[in-house]
């Protein structure tokens, strides 16, 4: 179908006709009457591929047997609504995870998986929208986070402009396709999204988004943030500090590993998911 004629079809039905736009979900284990619902978010420029081991590692333990796993891709990305009329901000991606919770009929506590962009949308999720379902915990892995303007310093604004280069290079760069493509063998990044108006969206409003440390420092959920030790596009200063703000709530562990899932954070994910379980069983029983 021809992009123009695409985004006027999708424009009338969600727009025009008000239908709920839900993000497409990739991999469920179907479990009935779950005790906990675990749903994962990838970051930009990336689909649910990015949970696949996680994913089968969780589904694989005994432990987890009452858990139902989720993944979404995200709008833009993967098998979910493209359209050059989104905004690709949070309100977009908040009413599509809201409504495609909705759409899970979701009656048991929930944990919301992020990684890197993901993160950022699951924190502002909790703050602003996670109204309709039990929203127990935040795992955080690897959230892209910079400071807020007023205390943004040299670091965060060499980031800022790393990360808000990174479309302009891919459109204006021929060497840019080899690059993203030599990145995404060893990586959750898929070049084929770098020059689409869902990156560009995305990256402008979301993970440069002068909100987000506010959003972080406002969790009212127990979180928990995992970050790689070698990891390029995440400043280690900036997760500890909005962590030592708001440490009745937000927990910062460092594992080894980069920016992508490493076997240190899923074992750390897999964790925290156990914990929570333990953590439910507790309130039922009292």
């Amino acid at each position: 179908m021809p992009r123009i004629i695409y985004n006027a079809a999708t424009w009338i039905w969600y727009r025009l006709l008000r239908m709920p736009v839900r993000l497409k979900s990739i991999y469920d284990n179907q479990v009935r009457r779950p005790k906990l619902l675990v749903v994962f978010l990838h970051g930009i420029s990336a689909t649910s591929a990015t949970w696949r081991t996680t994913f089968d590692e969780l589904n694989r333990n005994p432990e987890l047997a009452d858990v139902r796993l989720v993944t979404f891709d995200l709008l833009g990305f993967g098998k979910s609504l493209k359209a050059s009329w989104l905004d690709y901000d949070e309100l977009d991606y908040n009413r599509a995870l809201d409504s495609s919770l909705r759409k899970l009929r979701v009656d048991c506590p929930v944990v919301l998986i992020g990684h890197s962009m993901g993160s950022l949308i699951a924190a502002d999720y909790a703050v602003g929208y996670a109204k309709t379902i039990d929203l127990v915990k935040l795992i955080l892995v690897s959230p892209p986070l910079l400071m807020s303007s007023e205390l943004a310093k040299l670091p965060d604004r060499l980031y800022t402009k790393s990360y808000a280069s990174l479309h302009k290079f891919a459109n204006e760069e021929p060497a840019a396709d080899v690059i993203a493509k030599i990145v995404q063998r060893f990586s959750s990044f898929r070049g084929k999204y770098i020059k689409t108006v869902a990156f560009e969206k995305s990256m402008n409003n979301i993970i440069l988004n002068s909100k987000n440390y506010q959003t972080f420092t406002r969790l009212r959920v127990p979180t928990v943030i995992i970050h790689g030790h070698f990891d390029p596009l995440v400043m280690k200063s900036n997760l500890k500090r909005a962590a030592l703000h708001n440490s009745t709530y937000v927990k910062y562990i460092s594992v080894m590993g980069h920016h992508d899932i490493s076997i240190g954070k899923r074992a750390k994910i897999l964790k925290e998911v156990k914990q929570t379980i333990k953590e439910e069983s507790r309130h039922e029983v009292i």
